[in-house]
C-alpha cells in the first residue's frame, strides 16, 4: 500500500486534523493578524488619545446627568404646611349651655375635614379663640395647668360639657315641643331643625328612633301616609325624600303654600344664614325666611297667619286685655288662646307655655291671668269686629270667644 502512487495532500496519519498545508496556512493568518494588533498602537497615538478623551467626556455626561436627577427626586426634607382656622369657620360659643353641642358638632366636623396632624393643631388653636362672653371668662380664670391640660381637642370637649352643659330636662322638652310651623318653613327646613334639637338632647338616639320623633310632629294626613317611620330600620336620607315628595301633595290638597315674611324677618334670616352655625334658640323658633310659594296672591292673603308681629314695640307695651280670646287654632287644630294686636288686622296664637308660671296664655299677659284666680270663656258672644288671621273666622264655629 505504500508503493501505490496517490495525488493527495500528505496528512498527519496520527489524527484526523488538517493537512500540513491547511496547518502552514493558518499559521501565516495568525502571524499577520498579530503584526497588525502590534503596529495599530504605534500607527495611531493621535486617534488613542482622542479615544480616550471622547470616553472620558462621556463619563463626566453621565455623572453630571445621574446627580441632576438625584437632586430632582430626593429636593431634601418638605416643609410642614401650616393651616389656620378662622372663628368664622367654627363659629363661636359665648357660653349659652343649650348652644355648646351645636359649636362642639361644628368644631368636630371640621377636625374629621382633614387627616393632616397639623390640621388637628390648626383646629385646637380655633378653639379657645371662638369662646366669646361667659365661655371666654371661664377660659381666662383658669390657672396654667389646668389651660396647659387642654392640648387635646377631646380634652377642650370633656372640659366644656363640664361646665356648660344644659339642662336636660328644658332641651329635651323643647326638641320634642319642636313642631313644625307649614305656614313659615318648609318641611326640610323643620327636619333639619328637628334632628340637631334631638342630638343636643338625646346623644344616644338611633336613626329609627329619630325618624319616630320627627314624624310625631308633622300633620296626621302627612303621617299617614308615611313608610320610612314602619319598616325595621329606617333611614333618614330616604325619609327626608319622602317628606318633601309628600309636602307638595299635601300643600296643593290643603291649600297651604308658604307665606312670604316681611322685610324686617328676611333681613334677619339673611344674616342668619351666612352665620357657620345655628343657636338652640334660632332651632326652636321656625325660620323666619319663607319662599314666596305662589307670587300671584294679593298682599292680604299672603299676610295672613304671622305669629311675629314686628312692630317696634313689645306686646305689653299696649297690652289689652279685651283683645284676648279663646278658638280653635288653625296650624294645631286645639282650643287656644289668641290675641288680636292693636293697630292692625293680625291676630296671634299662644302656641307655647307661659315662661314665667308655664300657664296656658302669653308671656305679656301674665299678671292679667295671674290677678284672676279663674277664668272664664262664654260662648255665642259676637266678634269684637277686628278681622281674624290665619282662618281664625272659619275655623271656630263658636266665634271669638272674648274673656
Amino acid at each position: 500500500m505504500s508503493g501505490t502512487p496517490s495525488s493527495a495532500p500528505a496528512r498527519n496519519t496520527r489524527s484526523s486534523g488538517p493537512s500540513m498545508e491547511e496547518f502552514r496556512t493558518l499559521e501565516t493568518t495568525l502571524r499577520q493578524l498579530v503584526a497588525e494588533r502590534v503596529d495599530e498602537p504605534s500607527s495611531s497615538p493621535e486617534t488613542t488619545q482622542q479615544q480616550h478623551s471622547t470616553e472620558s467626556d462621556q463619563a463626566q455626561t453621565v455623572e453630571s446627568g445621574t446627580a441632576k436627577k438625584q437632586e430632582t427626586v430626593d429636593p431634601g426634607p418638605a416643609k410642614k404646611h401650616v393651616y389656620t382656622i378662622k372663628t368664622e369657620d367654627t363659629g363661636t360659643f359665648d357660653g349659652t349651655p343649650e348652644n355648646l353641642e351645636l359649636f362642639l358638632a361644628r368644631v368636630q366636623a371640621l377636625r374629621f375635614a382633614e387627616t393632616d396632624l397639623g390640621w388637628d393643631k390648626a383646629v385646637l388653636r380655633a378653639i379657645p379663640l371662638a369662646l366669646r362672653g361667659r365661655a371666654a371668662l371661664w377660659h381666662s380664670t383658669l390657672t396654667d395647668k389646668q389651660r396647659a391640660g387642654l392640648f387635646r381637642i377631646d380634652v377642650w370637649f370633656e372640659a366644656l360639657r363640664e361646665n356648660f352643659s344644659p339642662h336636660p330636662a328644658v332641651v329635651r322638652r323643647q326638641a320634642r315641643d319642636r313642631a313644625w310651623d307649614m305656614d313659615r318653613e318648609d318641611i326640610l327646613g323643620y327636619v333639619f331643625a328637628k334632628i340637631a334639637l334631638l342630638k343636643v338632647a338625646f346623644r344616644s338616639l338611633t336613626e329609627g328612633e329619630i325618624v319616630q320623633e320627627v314624624a310625631d310632629r308633622l300633620p296626621l294626613e302627612i303621617q299617614a301616609v308615611l313608610r320610612q317611620p314602619h319598616k325595621k330600620q329606617p333611614s333618614l336620607v330616604r325619609f327626608r325624600e319622602e317628606l318633601r315628595v309628600q309636602e307638595v301633595f299635601w300643600r296643593q290638597q290643603q291649600n297651604r303654600p308658604l307665606l312670604r315674611s316681611d322685610s324686617e324677618s328676611d333681613d334677619l334670616s339673611l344674616r342668619a344664614s351666612d352665620q357657620r352655625t345655628a343657636s338652640f334658640g334660632d332651632l326652636v323658633a321656625p325660620s323666619a325666611l319663607a319662599m314666596n310659594a305662589n307670587p300671584s296672591l294679593p298682599d292680604r292673603q299672603l299676610s295672613r297667619g304671622s305669629v311675629a308681629q314686628r312692630r317696634g314695640k313689645p306686646y305689653a307695651d299696649d297690652f289689652d286685655a279685651a283683645r284676648l280670646g279663646r278658638g280653635k287654632s288653625p296650624r294645631t287644630g286645639k282650643d287656644t288662646v289668641f290675641y288680636r294686636v292693636p293697630g292692625t288686622t293680625e291676630t296671634i296664637w299662644c302656641e307655647r307655655p307661659c315662661r314665667r308660671c308655664g300657664g296656658d296664655h302669653f308671656d305679656f299677659s301674665h299678671e292679667h291671668f295671674a290677678s284672676k284666680p279663674q277664668v272664664r270663656f262664654t260662648e255665642g258672644e259676637e266678634d269684637d269686629g277686628y278681622p281674624a288671621a290665619s282662618y281664625v273666622v272659619d275655623s271656630n264655629t263658636h266665634g271669638d270667644s272674648p274673656f
